[in-house]
């Protein structure tokens, strides 16, 4: 019998090789074995010889997280007589382009990245050892690895969302709950009308970052609402045939939920998340309170890694965000995002309208023991936008006071807010803000001057230099100049 004897160390450092090259660590980490095999000599010694292997069983792979969920450790029983393990992993959305491809494994473990909201696969090969004339498994073992919240819900393919969750409504029980929705990777909806979620807590979700799921604005009525928390995650909208004086999102019209005794107003402590998610022909508002006296409030919004493009008509006085009549949002943030508009004539008058004169009703200013509002915009590219005759904010509830806070930093303004200059509007003409932040923004005119900062960016970070888009009619926002470039600002979509 032909036994083959090496050394330990050699079960804890993998040799990670695809085409005779080794591998980066960004792709496989450091791993070890789940077991060792080794006698009390330290010396590994293997009993298999003239077999052919198997693969290592589905339900024997265990998969640990790490504490700070950004990696994962696959790890299998020892398969004796072998001589490694053909190792590829992927994003389930695009098995055409493999994360990790063909490497072998000396041992029996390895730590792969982990994000948030992914479906994987892992597939796992026995290979022979010609020494011991094992053969390699027929076949590999393949484990699918979902980090993704729990799904409530698929919804199918082709469906009318408003149909569907009239045959299928949200349960009342689950208020306060999250519920997921699924959308099918690559599948087509459409919202007809109206879909208010009221004080359901929903999240519209793809199943798939890689290959999201169209939703589809088929008639003037058609917008989401809600007055409780909600998500978009990883979706594109097509909202080319919603009305000008309509918004993709909105608070709302008439929530059953409880207002507060004291403020009138129905207040909800999650978040609106919308990430991941882009967004064409939006001819309204992007989000608005629906101009209601409703006074519905979040207390966070977020948008992040998103692309909207604006497309109101010339008429259109309104806003991008426009919550002015009675809604809320107290801490608004938008980050890695884009937002353009490439019309000849339609053109937003605002894109932050707010009646944050209602802020302190609502127990979350200073005075009533809370943390204060605020308005952050970091590492996002703005395209005309404002640029005929537009302001960037209208906020009066917000000037001078020492509770609210601002953050510009990293972005891209071109052709916006002509009347005033981004900054001054940005802090709705307030100089000299001492709770405002500002750092490495770049406020670009068409004409090809730069907003006179005044007293308003006293950061002295501003970048007077061209983006140089690559084509923006296009939608193109990629950039070239060698300021930005350095400091790496903008939308990150659009770095090299």
């Amino acid at each position: 019998m032909n036994q083959k004897q090496f050394s330990r160390k050699s079960c804890f450092f993998t040799r990670l090789r695809q085409g005779g090259l080794l591998l980066g660590a960004t792709a496989l980490m450091l791993v070890s074995c789940a077991e060792d095999g080794y006698d009390d000599g330290e010396r590994f010694v293997s009993d298999v010889s003239g077999a052919t292997l198997v693969s290592p069983q589905a339900d024997q792979i265990t998969v640990t997280p790490s504490t700070d969920g950004k990696t994962q450790t696959i790890t299998w029983p020892v398969v004796k007589g072998a001589g490694g393990y053909l190792f590829s992993f992927f994003d389930a959305g695009n098995m055409e382009a493999p994360i990790v491809k063909d490497s072998l494994i000396d041992g029996c473990s390895v730590t792969v990245k982990r994000e948030e909201d992914m479906n994987y696969v892992a597939r796992i090969k026995t290979m022979g050892k010609p020494s011991a004339n094992n053969s390699e498994a027929a076949e590999a073992t393949e484990l699918r690895i979902s980090t993704f919240t729990p799904t409530y819900m698929t919804i199918p393919s082709g469906s009318d969302l408003n149909d569907w969750f009239a045959a299928n409504p949200v349960p009342d029980e689950a208020i306060g709950s999250n519920l997921n929705y699924d959308l099918e990777a690559g599948g087509s909806y459409t919202v007809s009308k109206e879909l208010d979620f009221d004080g359901h807590w929903v999240t519209l979700r793809s199943n798939s970052k890689t290959s999201p799921a169209t939703i589809n604005y088929s008639t003037e009525a058609s917008c989401i609402n809600f007055a409780a928390p909600f998500g978009a995650k990883y979706l594109k909208f097509d909202c080319k045939g919603m009305a000008a004086n309509n918004g993709v999102f909105g608070f709302s019209k008439a929530p059953t939920a409880a207002r507060d005794a004291e403020t009138g107003f129905v207040i909800f402590g999650g978040n609106v998340t919308i990430v991941n998610c882009t967004f064409d022909n939006v001819n309204g508002y992007f989000f608005w309170d629906n101009r209601k006296d409703q006074k519905v409030a979040a207390v966070q919004f977020l948008i992040d890694n998103c692309v909207v493009e604006m497309t109101p008509p010339a008429s259109n006085s309104g806003a991008v965000i426009w919550t002015n009549k009675g809604g809320h949002i107290n801490d608004l943030t938008i980050s890695n995002s884009t937002f353009f508009n490439r019309q000849a004539e339609g053109d937003v008058k605002y894109f932050y309208q707010a009646g944050m004169y209602r802020a302190k009703d609502i127990n979350m200013g200073a005075d009533k023991g809370g943390p204060g509002n605020s308005v952050t915009y970091k590492n996002c590219t703005f395209y005309r936008l404002g640029w005929n005759g537009g302001q960037w904010g209208n906020y009066n509830g917000m000037n001078g006071k020492t509770d609210s806070y601002w953050t510009l930093t990293d972005c891209i303004f071109y052709a916006c807010s002509q009347a005033g200059g981004v900054p001054r509007r940005f802090l709705h003409g307030k100089s000299n803000q001492p709770t405002a932040k500002f750092a490495n923004n770049t406020y670009m005119q068409a004409d090809g001057t730069f907003d006179n900062v005044g007293e308003y960016d006293t950061s002295g970070t501003q970048i007077e230099e061209d983006p140089q888009f690559a084509n923006p009619n296009g939608g193109d926002f990629h950039i070239s100049g060698a300021t930005q470039l350095s400091r790496r600002t903008g939308d990150p979509r659009w770095l090299p």
